[in-house]
């Protein structure tokens, strides 16, 4: 049985807008757009590296379906490098770059073999002049597709190994919309050996075992709801079995970073601390957007400064940031000090904290906006990790407020 190396990557999402952060210092702005676009050829760079026979791209190359020449002729030249190393490349299109999208279109390397129907097909890899895998998959022909495409997937041929090619999200499961839902069941029912999937940004290895089913997650966060590494799997196949290794391939770590403020005497040694963390951060070697969470005990000077504070904090750190090549940026900077040592509650807020901490059932608060049109237009259902964050923000926001009239 001939042994198998590849890379597993979904979620590119190149052209991506990044809205929001365009009044950002320019050289930061400029590193932050074009992140996609490197992690793209640090992905290429691995599978050079790696001497990888194959590359999968599990849906969402791109973040429109109106995609943009720059996009596809950089994608073109990535694909070119792997065809030079012989490394062939197989795409399926999501949601995002569906193919009821309009663009210019362009001539792939003959290493790149895509799945333009609507309904799962196979191709065969061949090694050493056998059939070594064979590949299955299907693409998007519009954005929103909600048939169960997994259950029609079925073995083809008689190569040792079968690897699927989905880009959907599992029954049930929350934060996405619900493109193509499958059940663990129909990955099982398959036959296939390995199942390479797209559409959830979190990394995630939904079985580990036969057949494997693996999120890599998107290869470059793009927002701060989606922190940490990122990057793509690199998969090994030896004697009938899988192994799968992630590896890093983000060009700006998204993240959010905690500083205990207990120990601060000043606002002088609250910003070393923040500074120190930051160059912590720096000698990774790549940039980092990061929202600041100050925690602990509010030190008393913190307390007593005038409204505006945490504003005027982050105003600096910025500037601070603005000159470095690899920056540390501080998008956004959340108060959630346990203030109630040294702030004496207010009984009317104290008790609307508490009502805020024990709503675990967020349901009732967000149906009157799901009902508005424009609401179900421009946003997706929060997540539980959203709601959390905006019950965050609420108590942060009391407790200011608290903190202002009893001074």
């Amino acid at each position: 049985m001939t042994d198998l190396t590849f890379i597993h990557a979904a979620d590119l999402h190149l052209d991506s807008p990044f809205y929001g952060i365009s009044n950002l210092p320019e050289p930061v702005y400029a590193r932050i757009k074009e992140s996609t676009f490197h992690s793209v050829r640090r992905l290429t760079d691995g599978a050079l590296r790696e001497q990888a026979d194959f590359v999968l791209f599990s849906g969402d190359l791109f973040d429109e379906a109106n995609r943009s020449l720059k996009a596809q002729l950089f994608l073109r030249k990535q694909f070119t490098r792997l065809q030079e190393a012989d490394i062939q490349v197989f795409v399926i299109f999501g949601n995002h770059d569906h193919l009821g999208g309009k663009w210019t279109p362009i001539e792939w390397p003959e290493n790149v073999h895509i799945f333009t129907s609507d309904t799962p097909e196979e191709k065969s890899f061949f090694k050493n002049g056998e059939l070594a895998a064979s590949i299955y998959g299907c693409s998007y022909q519009e954005r929103s597709v909600t048939v169960n495409q997994a259950a029609r997937y079925r073995k083809m041929t008689g190569a040792p190994y079968h690897i699927g090619m989905l880009h959907g999200m599992l029954s049930g499961a929350e934060g996405h919309d619900p493109y193509c839902p499958f059940t663990k069941e129909d990955l099982e029912k398959s036959g296939m050996d390995y199942w390479a999937l797209g559409h959830i940004h979190k990394r995630q290895v939904l079985s580990a075992r036969h057949p494997a089913a693996i999120y890599p997650g998107n290869i470059q966060a793009r927002h701060l709801k989606e922190t940490g590494p990122k990057g793509y799997y690199l998969v090994r196949a030896a004697n009938g079995e899988m192994s799968w290794e992630f590896k890093e391939a983000h060009d700006v770590l998204w993240e959010e970073i905690d500083l205990d403020i207990s120990g601060a005497e000043h606002m002088t040694s609250l910003l070393k601390a923040a500074s120190d963390t930051f160059s912590g951060l720096r000698a990774a070697g790549r940039p980092a957007c990061v929202r600041l969470v100050l925690r602990g005990a509010a030190p008393r000077f913190w307390t007593e400064a005038p409204a505006g504070i945490a504003e005027e904090l982050l105003s600096a750190l910025q500037e601070e940031e603005a000159e470095e090549e690899c920056f540390v940026w501080p998008l956004a900077l959340e108060d959630r000090t346990d203030e109630t040592d040294t702030v004496p509650p207010d009984p009317f807020f104290k008790g609307l904290l508490q009502d805020i901490e024990q709503c675990a059932d967020m349901s009732g608060v967000f149906e009157a906006l799901e009902r508005h049109p424009v609401y179900r237009r421009q946003m997706a259902s929060f997540t539980d990790e959203e709601i959390l964050d905006i019950k965050r923000q609420a108590q942060a926001v009391l407790r200011r407020q608290m903190k202002e009239l009893q001074r």
